[in-house]
Protein backbone atom coordinates (compact mmCIF):
# COMPACT_ATOMS: atom_id res chain seq x y z
CA UNK A 1 0.00 0.00 0.00
CA UNK A 2 1.27 3.49 -0.94
CA UNK A 3 2.22 5.53 2.21
CA UNK A 4 0.51 8.80 0.21
CA UNK A 5 -2.91 7.04 0.84
CA UNK A 6 -2.68 6.91 4.70
CA UNK A 7 -1.40 10.81 3.96
CA UNK A 8 -4.29 11.80 2.03
CA UNK A 9 -6.39 10.30 4.77
CA UNK A 10 -5.08 11.46 7.60
CA UNK A 11 -4.96 15.34 5.75
CA UNK A 12 -8.86 14.62 4.61
CA UNK A 13 -9.82 13.67 8.31
CA UNK A 14 -8.41 17.11 10.07
CA UNK A 15 -9.54 19.54 7.50
CA UNK A 16 -12.42 17.94 6.93
CA UNK A 17 -12.82 19.63 3.17
CA UNK A 18 -11.82 17.63 0.50
CA UNK A 19 -11.45 21.57 -1.51
CA UNK A 20 -9.09 22.24 1.96
CA UNK A 21 -6.94 18.84 1.39
CA UNK A 22 -7.04 18.74 -2.26
CA UNK A 23 -5.11 21.92 -1.86
CA UNK A 24 -2.80 20.93 1.12
CA UNK A 25 -2.02 17.85 -0.86
CA UNK A 26 -1.07 19.56 -4.14
CA UNK A 27 -3.66 17.30 -6.11
CA UNK A 28 -7.42 17.51 -7.52
CA UNK A 29 -10.03 16.72 -5.62
CA UNK A 30 -10.90 13.70 -7.97
CA UNK A 31 -7.58 12.33 -7.29
CA UNK A 32 -7.78 12.60 -3.80
CA UNK A 33 -11.11 11.35 -3.81
CA UNK A 34 -10.15 8.40 -5.88
CA UNK A 35 -7.24 7.92 -3.29
CA UNK A 36 -9.48 7.39 -0.38
CA UNK A 37 -11.05 5.36 -2.26
CA UNK A 38 -8.57 2.61 -2.86
CA UNK A 39 -7.59 2.90 0.58
CA UNK A 40 -11.33 2.01 1.43
CA UNK A 41 -10.96 -0.84 -1.00
CA UNK A 42 -7.60 -2.41 0.96
CA UNK A 43 -9.26 -1.73 3.82
CA UNK A 44 -12.27 -3.41 2.66
CA UNK A 45 -14.83 -0.73 4.73
CA UNK A 46 -15.89 2.57 3.79
CA UNK A 47 -14.31 5.55 5.62
CA UNK A 48 -16.18 9.20 4.02
CA UNK A 49 -20.43 8.62 4.63
CA UNK A 50 -20.82 10.10 0.94
CA UNK A 51 -24.49 9.77 1.96
CA UNK A 52 -24.37 12.94 4.17
CA UNK A 53 -24.48 16.41 2.49
CA UNK A 54 -21.45 17.19 5.01
CA UNK A 55 -18.08 15.80 5.50
CA UNK A 56 -18.71 13.10 7.91
CA UNK A 57 -16.05 9.82 8.50
CA UNK A 58 -17.85 6.96 9.13
CA UNK A 59 -17.80 5.19 12.83
CA UNK A 60 -14.95 3.12 11.06
CA UNK A 61 -13.31 6.29 9.81
CA UNK A 62 -13.48 8.00 13.34
CA UNK A 63 -11.49 4.91 14.40
CA UNK A 64 -8.92 4.54 11.95
CA UNK A 65 -7.94 8.19 11.76
CA UNK A 66 -6.19 7.54 15.28
CA UNK A 67 -4.68 3.84 13.51
CA UNK A 68 -3.34 5.42 10.58
CA UNK A 69 -1.66 8.51 12.42
CA UNK A 70 0.20 5.36 14.32
CA UNK A 71 1.23 4.15 11.15
CA UNK A 72 2.21 7.29 9.95
CA UNK A 73 4.53 8.04 12.51
CA UNK A 74 6.30 4.88 13.07
CA UNK A 75 6.82 5.38 9.17
CA UNK A 76 8.85 8.90 9.91
CA UNK A 77 10.37 8.06 13.31
CA UNK A 78 12.24 5.08 11.29
CA UNK A 79 12.88 6.74 7.75
CA UNK A 80 14.28 9.73 10.44
CA UNK A 81 16.55 7.24 12.11
CA UNK A 82 17.72 5.68 9.11
CA UNK A 83 18.77 9.02 7.37
CA UNK A 84 20.53 10.13 10.97
CA UNK A 85 22.40 6.99 11.90
CA UNK A 86 26.05 7.72 12.46
CA UNK A 87 25.36 11.17 12.19
CA UNK A 88 23.88 12.01 15.82
CA UNK A 89 25.50 9.67 18.02
CA UNK A 90 26.73 11.89 20.21
CA UNK A 91 23.91 13.71 21.26
CA UNK A 92 21.23 11.40 20.66
CA UNK A 93 18.77 10.38 23.52
CA UNK A 94 16.63 7.33 22.53
CA UNK A 95 13.70 6.78 24.17
CA UNK A 96 11.01 4.04 24.43
CA UNK A 97 7.38 4.59 25.71
CA UNK A 98 3.93 3.74 26.09
CA UNK A 99 2.24 5.62 23.61
CA UNK A 100 -0.33 6.95 26.20
CA UNK A 101 2.92 8.17 28.52
CA UNK A 102 4.60 9.51 24.94
CA UNK A 103 1.46 11.91 24.27
CA UNK A 104 1.64 13.57 28.21
CA UNK A 105 4.77 13.17 30.86
CA UNK A 106 6.93 12.63 27.95
CA UNK A 107 6.11 16.08 26.94
CA UNK A 108 7.33 17.66 30.57
CA UNK A 109 10.20 15.81 30.37
CA UNK A 110 11.29 16.37 27.01
CA UNK A 111 10.93 20.05 27.69
CA UNK A 112 12.75 20.17 31.04
CA UNK A 113 16.04 18.37 29.09
CA UNK A 114 15.71 21.52 26.42
CA UNK A 115 15.90 23.84 29.31
CA UNK A 116 19.05 22.58 30.25
CA UNK A 117 21.03 20.69 27.49
CA UNK A 118 22.30 22.04 24.00
CA UNK A 119 22.79 19.92 20.77
CA UNK A 120 20.13 17.06 21.96
CA UNK A 121 18.76 14.64 19.44
CA UNK A 122 15.71 12.89 21.06
CA UNK A 123 14.48 9.59 18.85
CA UNK A 124 11.59 8.68 20.74
CA UNK A 125 9.99 5.34 19.79
CA UNK A 126 6.13 4.57 21.51
CA UNK A 127 5.02 1.33 21.45
CA UNK A 128 2.73 -1.18 23.34
CA UNK A 129 4.73 -2.06 26.52
CA UNK A 130 6.09 -5.21 25.59
CA UNK A 131 8.03 -4.00 22.65
CA UNK A 132 9.00 -0.97 24.71
CA UNK A 133 10.84 -3.40 27.05
CA UNK A 134 11.99 -5.64 24.31
CA UNK A 135 13.52 -2.15 22.96
CA UNK A 136 15.26 -1.38 26.28
CA UNK A 137 16.86 -4.88 27.35
CA UNK A 138 18.12 -5.31 23.82
CA UNK A 139 20.21 -2.03 24.19
CA UNK A 140 18.16 -0.40 21.55
CA UNK A 141 17.04 2.65 23.67
CA UNK A 142 18.71 4.32 26.72
CA UNK A 143 15.50 4.96 28.43
CA UNK A 144 11.93 3.70 28.79
CA UNK A 145 8.23 5.13 29.75
CA UNK A 146 5.72 2.56 31.14
CA UNK A 147 3.18 2.05 33.30
CA UNK A 148 3.48 -0.12 36.61
CA UNK A 149 1.81 -1.24 39.35
CA UNK A 150 2.94 -3.27 43.10
CA UNK A 151 0.81 -6.04 42.23
CA UNK A 152 2.06 -6.65 39.00
CA UNK A 153 5.29 -8.03 37.67
CA UNK A 154 7.57 -5.96 34.79
CA UNK A 155 9.73 -8.78 32.69
CA UNK A 156 12.77 -6.36 33.54
CA UNK A 157 16.29 -7.15 34.78
CA UNK A 158 17.04 -5.52 37.80
CA UNK A 159 20.48 -6.52 37.52
CA UNK A 160 20.99 -4.05 34.55
CA UNK A 161 18.15 -1.51 34.85
CA UNK A 162 16.78 0.74 37.79
CA UNK A 163 14.06 3.09 37.29
CA UNK A 164 12.54 6.89 38.95
CA UNK A 165 9.23 6.95 38.99
CA UNK A 166 8.92 10.05 37.70
CA UNK A 167 4.58 10.44 37.56
CA UNK A 168 1.61 9.34 38.60
CA UNK A 169 -1.58 8.33 36.97
CA UNK A 170 -4.72 6.44 37.28
CA UNK A 171 -6.93 4.36 34.73
CA UNK A 172 -10.88 5.47 35.43
CA UNK A 173 -13.73 3.94 33.81
CA UNK A 174 -15.25 6.41 31.26
CA UNK A 175 -18.59 6.20 28.84
CA UNK A 176 -19.96 9.08 27.24
CA UNK A 177 -22.76 10.73 28.66
CA UNK A 178 -26.75 10.94 28.01
CA UNK A 179 -28.52 13.95 27.16
CA UNK A 180 -29.24 14.27 30.48
CA UNK A 181 -25.58 13.99 31.45
CA UNK A 182 -26.01 10.60 33.03
CA UNK A 183 -23.26 7.82 32.11
CA UNK A 184 -24.76 5.99 29.03
CA UNK A 185 -23.11 2.72 30.72
CA UNK A 186 -22.73 2.91 34.32
CA UNK A 187 -20.70 0.29 37.30
CA UNK A 188 -21.24 -2.53 38.27
CA UNK A 189 -24.27 -3.03 35.22
CA UNK A 190 -26.89 -6.19 36.31
CA UNK A 191 -27.45 -9.54 35.25
CA UNK A 192 -30.49 -9.16 33.64
CA UNK A 193 -28.02 -6.29 31.35
CA UNK A 194 -24.59 -6.40 31.46
CA UNK A 195 -22.48 -3.35 30.44
CA UNK A 196 -20.82 -3.81 27.21
CA UNK A 197 -16.47 -3.38 27.89
CA UNK A 198 -14.26 -2.46 25.70
CA UNK A 199 -10.94 -3.75 26.88
CA UNK A 200 -6.87 -4.22 26.35
CA UNK A 201 -5.39 -7.18 25.82
CA UNK A 202 -5.63 -10.08 28.70
CA UNK A 203 -1.30 -10.40 29.11
CA UNK A 204 -1.21 -6.04 28.87
CA UNK A 205 -0.29 -4.44 32.56
CA UNK A 206 -3.65 -2.52 31.67
CA UNK A 207 -5.73 -5.42 30.97
CA UNK A 208 -4.03 -7.47 34.01
CA UNK A 209 -4.40 -4.70 36.16
CA UNK A 210 -8.90 -4.19 35.47
CA UNK A 211 -8.67 -7.94 35.21
CA UNK A 212 -7.43 -8.25 39.23
CA UNK A 213 -10.05 -4.93 39.80
CA UNK A 214 -13.12 -6.97 38.27
CA UNK A 215 -12.36 -10.24 39.96
CA UNK A 216 -11.86 -8.56 43.24
CA UNK A 217 -15.40 -9.38 45.38
CA UNK A 218 -15.14 -5.93 46.63
CA UNK A 219 -15.36 -4.70 42.93
CA UNK A 220 -18.31 -7.10 41.19
CA UNK A 221 -19.79 -5.99 38.34
CA UNK A 222 -21.29 -7.35 35.23
CA UNK A 223 -19.71 -6.69 31.75
CA UNK A 224 -19.74 -7.98 28.08
CA UNK A 225 -16.13 -7.87 26.36
CA UNK A 226 -16.99 -6.64 22.81
CA UNK A 227 -13.89 -5.29 21.14
CA UNK A 228 -10.06 -5.14 22.18
CA UNK A 229 -6.79 -3.36 21.38
CA UNK A 230 -3.69 -2.42 22.74
CA UNK A 231 -3.70 1.92 22.43
CA UNK A 232 -5.50 3.43 24.97
CA UNK A 233 -6.28 6.03 22.02
CA UNK A 234 -8.18 3.59 20.08
CA UNK A 235 -10.07 2.75 22.88
CA UNK A 236 -11.44 5.94 23.68
CA UNK A 237 -12.64 6.55 19.68
CA UNK A 238 -14.44 3.15 20.76
CA UNK A 239 -15.86 4.81 23.60
CA UNK A 240 -16.78 7.66 21.91
CA UNK A 241 -18.64 6.05 19.60
CA UNK A 242 -21.29 4.53 22.12
CA UNK A 243 -19.58 1.03 21.98
CA UNK A 244 -19.33 0.31 25.35
CA UNK A 245 -17.29 1.96 28.60
CA UNK A 246 -13.45 1.65 29.22
CA UNK A 247 -10.48 2.61 31.90
CA UNK A 248 -8.86 5.06 30.20
CA UNK A 249 -5.53 7.29 31.94
CA UNK A 250 -6.70 10.34 33.47
CA UNK A 251 -4.03 11.91 31.52
CA UNK A 252 -5.14 11.15 28.55
CA UNK A 253 -8.71 12.64 28.86
CA UNK A 254 -9.00 15.56 31.25
CA UNK A 255 -9.95 17.30 28.26
CA UNK A 256 -12.92 15.18 26.85
CA UNK A 257 -14.07 15.01 30.54
CA UNK A 258 -13.94 18.82 30.92
CA UNK A 259 -15.82 19.12 28.14
CA UNK A 260 -18.13 16.86 28.97
CA UNK A 261 -17.08 14.57 25.93
CA UNK A 262 -16.93 11.55 27.97
CA UNK A 263 -17.81 11.18 31.75
CA UNK A 264 -17.74 8.42 34.53
CA UNK A 265 -18.89 5.10 34.24
CA UNK A 266 -18.40 4.82 37.95
CA UNK A 267 -16.99 6.54 40.98
CA UNK A 268 -12.90 6.69 42.46
CA UNK A 269 -14.12 2.84 44.14
CA UNK A 270 -13.66 1.37 40.53
CA UNK A 271 -9.68 3.34 39.62
CA UNK A 272 -6.36 1.72 39.32
CA UNK A 273 -3.73 3.58 40.59
CA UNK A 274 -0.47 3.68 38.45
CA UNK A 275 3.20 5.13 38.69
CA UNK A 276 5.33 5.94 35.60
CA UNK A 277 8.47 5.13 35.53
CA UNK A 278 11.68 6.16 33.86
CA UNK A 279 13.94 3.12 33.38
CA UNK A 280 17.62 3.27 32.38
CA UNK A 281 21.19 1.49 33.04
CA UNK A 282 22.17 1.78 36.66
CA UNK A 283 25.56 3.51 35.52
CA UNK A 284 25.74 7.76 34.54
CA UNK A 285 28.51 7.66 32.72
CA UNK A 286 28.64 11.20 30.94
CA UNK A 287 27.53 14.19 32.14
CA UNK A 288 24.69 14.93 29.96
CA UNK A 289 23.49 11.18 31.66
CA UNK A 290 24.03 12.55 35.15
CA UNK A 291 21.71 16.00 33.59
CA UNK A 292 19.23 13.52 32.05
CA UNK A 293 19.06 11.62 35.31
CA UNK A 294 19.05 14.88 37.88
CA UNK A 295 15.88 16.30 35.49
CA UNK A 296 14.16 13.01 36.09
CA UNK A 297 15.01 12.60 40.06
CA UNK A 298 13.12 16.57 39.89
CA UNK A 299 10.35 15.25 38.39
CA UNK A 300 10.56 12.67 41.36
CA UNK A 301 10.71 15.08 43.83
CA UNK A 302 7.62 16.98 43.17
CA UNK A 303 5.21 14.23 43.27
CA UNK A 304 6.28 14.68 47.41
CA UNK A 305 5.45 18.65 47.22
Amino acid sequence: MDIKLLEDFVCLATLESFTAASRERHVTQSALSRRVKSLEEWLGTELINRDSSNFNLTPQGRIFVPEAEVILRRLYNAREAARVLGTNGDYEITVAAQNSIAQTLFLDWVKRLESRLDNVYVRLISEKLSECIDLLNQGHVNYMFCYANEALTLPIDEKKFTYTTVGKDSLIPVTVPKPDKTPLFKLPGTTEEALPFVAYAHDSVFGKAIGQLIQDKSHHCYLSRRYENAYSHTLKSLVKEKLGLAWLPRSSIVADLEDGILCRAGDEHWDIEFDIRLYYHHAAASSREITILETSQEMADSLCD
